[in-house]
């Protein structure tokens, strides 16, 4: 039998003890319950799946039980025992959201048994439907966001591949990232032709007199090791000791904004040329593996912008030299 919780009221005694053998006998776990009140003091500290409730209890009776059950427990279910069968009475019940009634006397349990049965297969039913429609409800926003990200993406894309220098396509990248994954702040940093110094070359987020001290220079620190490093950084949410350990103080309140962070390296004709860092993820928002992906693709359009853009450079250079060749060319 299916082992549910029973709160069986009856302010008989004798009929409660005969329920709880009835029941108890079948697998299921029974409690009492003299009155309504002490029944509605039951429901307050105890979940209880079905009640099997007398009709005619002193003072508040089986009806008004049901009644602040339904409005309290909505998913409790009620099964009224009763001797009096008039339409009245049970249209009053089904229309105060019973399951069902059953008339004494109840000998066998029989019709009992069968009562219970179907009460706890339609509460299973109504469960395994409602956790049905959750997931579907997760999957439909799972792919609404996925859409939105796509949709996104492809605009930055398409914003991206207008950029005719390094600062403007870093600034369309940086600034189309921050909004998308709702961080706080960020910035974009750079190698210098030595490799050692990193300096901060658009921002968001952090004020102009902050980005123009570190602009050739940033500290050594979290920054500059995320750069080294070159591989993408995931930080959900407080940023853990040994990361944190690694920043100085003015990068901790003027460059990285807790919490969370993501980082992703920059590469340019395969090499590291720096890093892409945002931090300070919304409120019960954190960052998380797809805010690090839309990062991941734009830095690739980046890099693919900026290597046409160099092309472009370059074949107007070598147009300009012919030019210059042919004018002399023809001044002879």
């Amino acid at each position: 039998m299916i082992e549910e919780k029973v709160l069986i009221v009856d302010h008989m005694l004798d009929r409660r003890e005969h329920l709880v053998s009835l029941l108890e006998n079948q697998g299921l776990t029974a409690i009492q319950a003299a009155s309504c009140e002490d029944a509605l003091r039951v429901l307050l500290h105890e979940p209880v799946n079905l009640i099997l409730s007398e009709t005619e209890l002193p003072r508040k009776s089986g009806l008004y039980l049901l009644q602040e059950t339904k409005k309290h427990y909505p998913d409790t279910e009620v099964i009224l025992l009763t001797h009096n069968a008039s339409s009245f009475n049970l249209l009053q019940a089904l229309r105060h959201g019973a399951y069902d009634f059953i008339i004494r006397p109840i000998d066998t349990g029989e019709i009992l048994f069968n009562t219970l049965g179907r009460a706890i297969t339609y509460q299973r039913q109504k469960l395994e439907k409602e956790q049905l429609l959750n997931e579907l409800e997760a999957k439909n926003r799972q792919l609404n966001l996925t859409l939105h990200r796509m949709q996104s993406l492809n605009e930055a894309i398409r914003r991206l591949a207008t950029g005719k220098d390094i600062l403007s396509i870093f600034s369309e990248m940086l600034g189309a990232t921050v909004e998308e994954v709702g961080a706080q702040t960020g910035f974009v940093a750079l190698f210098d032709r030595s490799g050692d110094n990193l300096g901060i070359k658009v921002s968001h987020g952090i004020s102009k007199a902050v980005s123009q001290l570190y602009a050739k220079q940033i500290p050594a620190g979290l920054s500059l090791v995320v750069a080294r490093r070159a591989k993408p950084v995931l930080v959900t949410a407080e940023m853990p000791d040994g990361l944190n350990s690694l920043s100085f103080a003015e990068e901790r309140e003027h460059l990285i904004t807790a919490p969370g962070m993501l980082s992703i390296p920059l590469r340019i004709k395969d090499r590291v040329a720096g890093v892409m860092v945002v931090s300070g993820h919304p409120l019960n928002t954190p960052f998380a593996e797809h805010d690090l992906l839309f990062m991941s693709q734009l830095c690739i359009h980046a890099q693919l912008q900026l290597e046409k853009v160099g092309l472009i450079h370059q074949l107007q250079r070598d147009n300009n030299r012919l030019d210059a060749q042919s004018l002399v060319e023809n001044h002879n």
